[in-house]
């Protein structure tokens, strides 16, 4: 599969539509790699507090400038060496908070009454907790711990392995730009991963896409037909999609607006 730039659709046998719609996170996009605006619903792989997330990064964003990103930059880890090295990054808004495109899109939503799902779990669901008590089992492995001493020297040697993958978009100004943080942000993305083993990310990955057909079916039941878009890292969506076409168990799920 080449590197994604532009929205990727999944037919739904059961009816509908899933649109992904693979982005970089923390980097404002132009016209020309946003999706058109035919699409009927909302759909994010995020837990419903995201909103707060998203909106507090707002107010503080506002309150002092930057002061979001500059707070994530001085948490350290895998994401504030992304943001650290987008911030280097010329001609493009990179490195911001609240995350552009999906707080664009959920205002977009928002404003025109569309349906809006968050597919995540929450840690009542007796599954999702015991899959994230996994997850923390995982990442207090002897191995995992002495892995992190060397996190800095992991993240040079995965971006430099991810520039072969990316490709530059089709746009008009800075494409350069765009691939450069692209590669930036599925280097973060493999270094999350890596602190998952495989039965964690098959795992969460079924879940995840039970619930988007869930959310797709309960857009169907609304509107007899539709497109449910879904925002998603670019390097994540290639996962995704193929546990999607294994056709995963429909799980019912409704709009939180």
């Amino acid at each position: 599969m080449s590197w994604p730039w532009e929205t990727v659709d999944w037919e739904d046998p059961q009816g509908g539509t899933i649109r992904f719609y693979p982005y970089i996170p923390t980097v404002v996009y132009p016209r020309e790699l946003r999706p058109r605006n035919d699409w009927d619903a909302l759909a994010f792989l995020h837990h419903p507090d995201e909103r707060e997330v998203w909106q507090d990064d707002e107010d503080m964003e506002k309150s002092g400038k930057g002061s979001a990103t500059m707070l994530a930059i001085h948490g350290g880890g895998d994401f504030s060496r992304m943001l650290i090295r987008m911030q280097l990054v010329d001609e493009i808004r990179a490195a911001k908070l609240p995350d552009p495109e999906p707080r664009r899109l959920l205002n977009l939503a928002m404003k025109s009454n569309q349906a809006i799902y968050f597919v995540e779990p929450g840690v009542d669901d007796e599954d999702w907790l015991n899959w994230s008590l996994g997850v923390v089992d995982e990442a207090s492995k002897l191995s995992r711990m002495i892995g992190q001493l060397f996190a800095r020297r992991k993240f040079r040697k995965i971006w430099k392995n991810v520039q072969t993958d990316v490709t530059e978009p089709s746009v008009k100004s800075a494409p350069e730009a765009y691939a450069i943080c692209a590669g930036l942000a599925a280097t973060y993305h493999r270094c999350s991963e890596s602190m998952l083993n495989d039965e964690l990310r098959d795992t969460r990955n079924k879940r995840l896409t039970s619930r988007l057909r869930g959310a797709l079916a309960d857009l169907i039941k609304q509107k007899k037909s539709g497109v449910l878009l879904v925002p998603i890292y670019q390097d994540w969506m290639p996962d995704i999609l193929a546990m999607l076409k294994t056709e995963p168990e429909v799980e019912q799920i409704g709009a939180v607006a």
